[in-house]
């Protein structure tokens, strides 16, 4: 692998280890809602493609408004970012995430057997990672 994808893949990681408490929030409020095969889409909001998606979503002024509150509670020095988490069901991201993400169409196949996907979006990409149960704790 090239160091660039190198780079993207651990951000992408960072960015889904870093956000875990959210990435439950929205898997709780999916079962809730009853989602089939709830699979987290994770987004960072200041990555060109995760912000993108972001405004669609939320609309531009939602999405300019949490930048600058984030911006507002964080140092210069610090790596953190603005995220959005939302869950959607596996049938409906195996139909609408190869639209964007075409490498990731393999590994909608089937629901993990323990945990759940995420789908982290940042550095100009996206990974598909499974969330384990104990991660919770």
């Amino acid at each position: 692998m090239s160091d660039d994808l190198d780079a993207a893949l651990e951000a992408q990681q960072w960015l889904l280890e870093t956000s875990l408490p959210l990435v439950f929030e929205a898997y709780d409020d999916a079962v809730k809602r009853q989602v089939d095969e709830p699979v987290v889409v994770l987004l960072d909001c200041e990555d060109a493609i995760g912000g993108e998606i972001a405004r669609s979503w939320l609309g531009e002024e939602t999405v300019e408004d949490a930048i600058l509150h984030q911006s507002d509670d964080v140092d210069e020095e610090s790596e953190a970012t603005t995220v959005f988490a939302v869950a959607f069901s596996l049938e409906e991201c195996r139909a609408e995430v190869p639209a964007v993400f075409p490498y990731l169409a393999p590994a909608l196949g089937a629901a993990p057997d323990e945990g759940f996907y995420a789908i982290s979006v940042t550095s100009g990409g996206a990974s598909i990672l499974i969330v384990p149960p104990d991660a919770r704790e």
